[in-house]
């Protein structure tokens, strides 16, 4: 209509007015149509950080390949394997190490952090941070991970028909504990149902604990192991380890020798309580069933390679249990000679500070 003053609008994009069309339908947004696509790039990119932010971080999985890697070279010490073996192994974790760098540098930066926050936490330069970690450097040695993935040697635990469950690696701690609480419950008898009306939770926080979803406290720890007709003492050190408590490192020799007991009773119950036998076999030969039998009923303190055995037979990291162990043969020496057993302690024993 002629006289009507034409109504104007911003862009959203390049902020400029624009002639906005008049009568029905939906008004535009951008003055162009190069306006709206540049938009839509920026909010592509804007959710593909967000999902970036939110997703696990990428150190944290390599983080835990490292771990089993660390593992594997810790077994092949044990085991006494030839320096080729220790070496390559060696390798595969240092190789590791820089791919955990490089991932953990690309996870500080998607959560925010600058070039000179990265160069601090680096202790190089400005420059050389972003020469090093540039995006397609990062890209590219993370590409490269993956292809490698399939080469890399990774711990098998060894498997024995009838241990189950035998897996290619270990459960991590709060794993463990459920899995202990799986096998008493299911050794029980009861429905989760009951297990819920005896505890007074609900049966969807039940079945959460049973499948490891959620980790319980002491106090639901303890009802559920009774009504399940186990020990709790047997699960004390899982359920530290999955809470991640850490108790005084010194302790009296008969506290000291239950908790080493309670880890490896606990382990037991976690594998689901394989027979002797089943045990001796996953051991290498390593153990006797009659040794298996005395360390588990508490009626032997085994040595270190009797421990380190029984405890990868089971699925476990003999490192967890290093210092469980190292704490009741501190404890036993320094009791034989008070005043100078600290002074006197090997090496593989050093004073807890």
């Amino acid at each position: 209509m002629a006289g009507t003053t034409p109504r104007y609008d911003i862009c959203r994009h390049c902020q400029e007015r624009f002639p906005q069309a008049s009568g029905p339908g939906r008004k535009k947004e951008y003055c162009s149509v190069k306006c709206r696509r540049k938009a839509q790039r920026e909010r592509d990119g804007r959710l593909g950080r967000q999902q970036a932010r939110s997703a696990l971080p990428m150190g944290r999985r390599i983080a835990e390949d490292l771990q089993a890697l660390s593992a594997a070279l810790l077994e092949a010490e044990y085991d006494g394997r030839s320096l080729k073996e220790l070496l390559r192994c060696a390798s595969d974790v240092a190789r590791e190490v820089e791919y955990y760098m490089t991932a953990a540098v690309q996870d500080a930066r998607n959560t925010g952090a600058s070039w000179d926050q990265v160069a601090e936490a680096a202790r190089v330069s400005t420059t050389t941070a972003r020469t090093r970690w540039s995006e397609g450097r990062v890209k590219e040695r993370l590409q490269r991970r993956a292809t490698q993935r399939a080469a890399v040697r990774q711990p098998v635990t060894p498997s024995v028909e009838g241990l189950d469950p035998m897996r290619e690696q270990p459960l991590s701690q709060a794993a463990k504990l459920a899995s202990a609480l799986s096998h008493l419950h299911r050794a029980s008898d009861l429905t989760i149902r009951e297990v819920a009306e005896h505890l007074s939770v609900s049966p969807s926080y039940v079945s959460r604990i049973l499948s490891g979803e959620r980790t319980p406290s002491w106090t639901v720890t303890c009802s559920l192991v009774q009504l399940c007709g186990g020990d709790p003492a047997e699960l004390s050190v899982l359920f530290e380890s999955a809470h991640g408590l850490v108790p005084p490192g010194r302790h009296a020799i008969p506290d000291a020798v239950a908790r080493l007991q309670a880890a490896l009773q606990g382990l037991h119950l976690a594998a689901g309580r394989p027979e002797l036998e089943v045990i001796r076999k996953a051991s290498r030969g390593m153990l006797s069933s009659q040794a298996i039998s005395e360390i588990l009923a508490g009626e032997m303190v085994p040595g270190w390679e009797q421990t380190s055995a029984l405890v990868t037979a089971l699925g476990g990291w003999p490192a967890d249990l290093r210092p469980l162990w190292e704490s009741v043969h501190y404890t036993f020496l320094l009791c034989l000679d008070p005043e100078e057993g600290p002074r006197q302690l090997p090496d593989a024993y050093p004073e807890s500070t």
